[in-house]
């Protein structure tokens, strides 16, 4: 079992950055790749099957992605899980034209989750699993993330002084990066969303869905809502000391 996460990027810009890739292993060392996407249609579609070739996961793998994984339910602005963490991209009840800010990136996410979930197998909490445990495909936001992480205040995420900070976080919690090397803001992003990936099978206890509204799928076949994987807040963790990632490694 692989512990992934992405970062995506926005499709539709004119100049589409590649989707930073962190796999973590059972030792916590952390490995960087990149996907790219595919060309979008005249039309502003993917074909499903095009998009989850260019996005490969194995059949055990769990994956975490930073991108809205759902559409708002009907008559809503914006998700319930995404006003509660705070998400600065707001994902309404309809598939967003590009354009406008996040409209792109916001459009890319919710057609690629539902193409994993049709062409990966990959189940979602809710629909496809009950639990936890049993999904394997998940929503991130890290912003909240690194709130809920943090002793105190994070420099800028893209300044050299925020990402040594982030690094140093991951580390405390067990995750191994190569020697020397201080991967650029998006690497970990998705660093850390593989690493909630990891508590999902190590150390359940420390993360919860976030979010009023299960997901559902509609009668037209559109997610809608869902819930946003993120750490338990300190009111709610389990009353013990708090374990760190490298003391649950499973060699």
């Amino acid at each position: 079992m692989r512990f992934v996460g992405w970062d995506l990027t926005d499709p539709y810009s004119r100049q589409c950055r590649a989707v930073d890739v962190a796999q973590v292993d059972a030792r916590g060392r952390v490995r960087f790749s990149e996907l790219r996407w595919p060309a979008p249609s005249r039309d502003g579609g993917f074909d499903p099957g095009v998009l989850a070739a260019a996005f490969p996961v194995g059949t055990q793998d769990v994956l975490v992605v930073d991108g809205p994984h759902a559409l708002a339910r009907t008559g809503a602005t914006v998700r319930e899980s995404e006003r509660l963490l705070r998400a600065p991209g707001r994902t309404p009840d309809v598939l967003p034209v590009p354009g406008p800010p996040f409209a792109g990136f916001v459009r890319g996410s919710v057609l690629l989750f539902a193409a994993l979930r049709a062409r990966g197998g990959l189940p979602l909490l809710d629909v496809d699993a009950a639990a936890l445990g049993e999904a394997r495909l998940f929503e991130a936001f890290p912003g909240a993330t690194w709130r809920a992480l943090a002793v105190e205040k994070l420099g800028a995420k893209a300044s050299r002084e925020g990402r040594e900070q982030r690094r140093a976080v991951l580390e405390a919690e067990g995750l191994r990066f190569a020697e020397g090397e201080l991967p650029t803001h998006d690497q970990l992003d998705a660093a850390l969303c593989a690493w909630l990936g990891w508590l999902t099978r190590k150390a359940p206890e420390r993360v919860a869905a976030v979010g009023a509204a299960p997901l559902t799928v509609d009668a037209s076949g559109w997610l809608r809502e869902g819930r946003i994987l993120d750490l338990r807040s300190t009111q709610e963790q389990v009353a013990r000391p708090r374990r760190m990632l490298s003391e649950l490694l499973v060699l």
